[in-house]
């Protein structure tokens, strides 16, 4: 019998396609495309829907098994969902999986027609509670000849037995006088001891130090409620509008078919190059010629470490994890090579398709520093250690100058704090270093909630962040400047960081606390390096920064 061929059902539930419901076959195209761009199998409106990437994701059926499916994330901007878990790599669907396209994006409901065996939901088996076995006596149980309860026979005392437990009584009463005895004796004593203390007499009494360094798994177990997760989504904004910034695609057209696109990018009157940006009200206005033109939101997500540094709220973390905008931006794979755009005798911009433009020539383009443009966190939200409540927080100071950031969360609770530890002018080159934190290549666990919610039943599966601790030492302090009796003064290109000979620690680590041996923190991890032959090196913010930026520093005397 021929096996009956599959076909994919995808439920959209929210979102502009809501309502809809689109049948694919998958016997000739066992890979289906999703996102916003035209050539997907499953394409969605390039304007209503900005939050999903041109490529946001694929769903493929496995090529051993035609009633398996595996979803993987395109390395979209702001991710792929499987019932509300983040998945980062290729993870298996099943019929009524419940799929996002970014934390707050569309959703739509994965099914299969006809459905397999193998989707359906086995039978929940409910345990019977075991009922307690309770003996019922009969007649038939009882001796023969008797159906009443046989009394209990009793023994009486013998004139022997009464003598003798005459002289026990008699030794006991012995017994109780030698011991009062010797109580009387021992008060007397102590009194007398009492009184010779009294007297001047003093007692040599020995106090353990008391301990002054700490192991690393020590210092993790004191801090482990202090450490906190951070889950970050950012967007640009234009500042005098507030109108979101997308970055511009022209079409490649072949035979009048559109067979690609290319990043525009244009040449600012500094000669430096930089994306070409536009907001959905003035594209028309500026590109001209609009059609084939798709546009791509500047936006970004990812996690972070932080720790509390007052029992009100306030958390320090990394600038680069707190307010993104402010560091150089990560273009997708897709936006080179671009193409430079050049204004026309209109005054619109129009390819110069002759000068391609590479990533080196855009640089380290950082989106906050632009006037024109700012950054807004989509959500911030803060997860303690071994917790899946997120908490929202808002960002309160960030340095101008350094990789630091404080933000807060108000719980009605005060909270435990680390203990910060200004150590700039003594830390030395092989002093401990002990960064805690959330690294992004350490393994994820999820947990199952059962929905208590009437008006809500769906289960809630979210991650629940552990955190690592990393050890190693201090390998150098790079200052960013110094003065001396030996020298007027210097400058360092790289900053003012602590160099350190930490591997283990990385990406989602930064923001995390740098302790010393003695349980403080001295520094914030910041960032990590590779030579591509597994050698790395680390680098943190001294704490003082920290510290300068929770009260008021004074720039002009």
């Amino acid at each position: 019998m021929k096996e009956q061929e599959i076909s994919m059902l995808i439920r959209h539930i929210t979102g502009s396609k809501k309502g809809q419901v689109e049948k694919l076959s998958v016997a000739n195209n066992p890979e289906i495309r999703i996102g916003r761009g035209s050539e997907n199998n499953i394409s969605f409106d390039p304007v209503k829907e900005d939050t999903i990437s041109r490529d946001h994701c694929r769903i493929v059926q496995d090529s051993n098994s035609a009633e398996r499916f595996f979803i993987f994330d395109c390395q979209s901007k702001n991710g792929t969902f499987v019932n509300d878990v983040h998945t980062t790599s290729k993870t298996e669907l099943f019929a009524g999986d419940i799929v996002k396209l970014g934390k707050e994006g569309p959703s739509f409901e994965f099914d299969l027609d006809p459905r397999p065996q193998s989707h359906i939901k086995k039978t929940r088996v409910i345990d019977a509670v075991p009922v307690k076995e309770t003996k019922v006596h009969t007649a038939t149980d009882l001796p023969k000849g008797t159906s009443e309860r046989i009394p209990t026979a009793k023994e009486g005392i013998g004139k022997n037995t009464m003598q003798h437990m005459i002289r026990e009584s008699e030794k006991e009463g012995k017994t109780g006088l030698v011991i009062t005895i010797i109580a009387i004796l021992l008060l007397v004593s102590t009194g007398g001891y009492l009184l010779y203390k009294k007297q001047g007499i003093k007692e040599v009494v020995h106090v353990r130090e008391a301990k002054t360094t700490f192991t690393p798994t020590e210092i993790a177990k004191a801090n482990n409620e202090k450490v906190v997760y951070i889950e970050v989504a950012w967007k640009l904004t234009n500042t005098a509008s507030s109108e979101e910034m997308y970055h511009v695609y022209y079409p490649i057209v072949n035979d009048k078919q559109i067979v690609g696109h290319r990043g525009a990018y244009f040449q600012n009157q500094q000669g430096q190059i930089e994306p070409l940006l536009v907001t959905k009200g003035d594209y028309l206005r500026s590109l001209g010629n609009t059609q084939g033109i798709e546009l791509d939101l500047i936006a970004s997500k990812g996690t972070g470490s932080g720790f509390v540094i007052d029992e009100r709220g306030f958390i320090a973390t990394n600038r680069h994890v707190a307010t993104s905008w402010f560091t150089s931006f990560q273009f997708q794979q897709y936006a080179f090579p671009g193409v430079l755009v050049e204004p026309n005798q209109n005054g619109q911009f129009a390819p110069a398709w002759d000068k391609e433009v590479s990533q080196a020539m855009v640089g380290n383009w950082v989106p906050g520093n632009d006037e024109k443009y700012t950054g807004v966190n989509t959500f911030l939200d803060v997860t303690f250690a071994g917790n899946s409540q997120r908490t929202p927080a808002q960002i309160v100071r960030v340095s101008s100058t350094h990789d630091i950031a404080m933000i807060k969360i108000d719980l009605p609770e005060s909270l435990p704090k680390v203990e910060l530890h200004d150590s700039y002018n003594d830390i030395q080159p092989g002093d401990a270093a002990i960064v805690m934190g959330y690294p992004g290549m350490s393994p994820g666990q999820v947990v199952l909630k059962r929905s208590q919610d009437y008006f809500n039943t769906n289960p809630n599966i979210t991650s629940v962040p552990v955190p690592t601790i990393s050890t190693g030492n201090v390998g150098r302090m790079v200052r960013g400047s110094e003065k001396n009796d030996r020298i007027d003064d210097y400058r360092s290109s790289f900053g003012d960081y602590y160099q350190l000979t930490i591997n283990s620690s990385g990406g989602g680590n930064s923001g995390g606390p740098m302790f010393d041996d003695k349980g403080r923190a001295v520094g914030v991890y910041s960032a990590g390096t590779t030579d591509g032959r597994g050698n790395a090196i680390s680098f943190a913010v001294p704490i003082k920064y920290v510290m300068e930026l929770m009260g008021r520093q004074q720039v002009i005397k």
